[in-house]
């Protein structure tokens, strides 16, 4: 019973997804800028932070990971990129095929450990742990001999009603 209560715990990971630097000064006349030079990616046990920088600012986006919705490995020609609710990942010049990997699996491993999959799995521990508390209390109270009260109304239930 103590593994079931026990939650999955990660290390802090952060992952430098930027743009290789001559491929963004090369492809500069076409992006004028906008394309991000710097891209980073913060997980720690509960949410994952993606920090993109380009000329025109800095953006940072934090979800859960229950919230990252489907995270998957998109490829167009040789180009691959990490696409999730955080947007679209490409490291390097967009060739990076095992960052890539490494991205989805990781952000996929913490999907399982810390999402929405994982909190109905702690939620239907929790019931039946419940379950067996109240089996107990059943067992407690026929060998103390105690009746099995009813649910009384609290008292001035009616007193609310107008």
């Amino acid at each position: 019973m103590a593994n079931a209560t026990k939650k999955s715990t990660f290390e802090t990971r952060e992952i430098d997804a930027s743009c290789n630097s001559c491929c963004w000064i090369s492809t500069l006349p076409f992006h004028y800028g906008g394309a991000p030079y710097s891209t980073t990616i913060h997980m720690d046990n509960e949410e994952v932070t993606l920090t993109v920088v380009n000329l025109c600012g800095t953006s940072v986006s934090r979800r859960p990971y229950g919230e990252l919705g489907s995270v998957d490995r998109s490829t167009c020609c040789c180009f691959v990129a990490a696409e999730s609710g955080l947007g679209s990942i490409s490291p390097g010049c967009g060739c990076e095929t095992e960052q890539v990997d490494d991205i989805v699996q990781e952000l996929k491993l913490r999907m399982r450990g810390r999402g929405d999959t994982a909190q109905i799995q702690r939620a239907e521990e929790q019931i039946s742990r419940l379950d067996d508390i109240d089996a107990k209390l059943d067992l407690i109270m026929k060998h103390l001999k105690i009746e099995h009260l009813q649910q009384q109304d609290p008292p001035f239930a009616n007193a609310m009603d107008r």
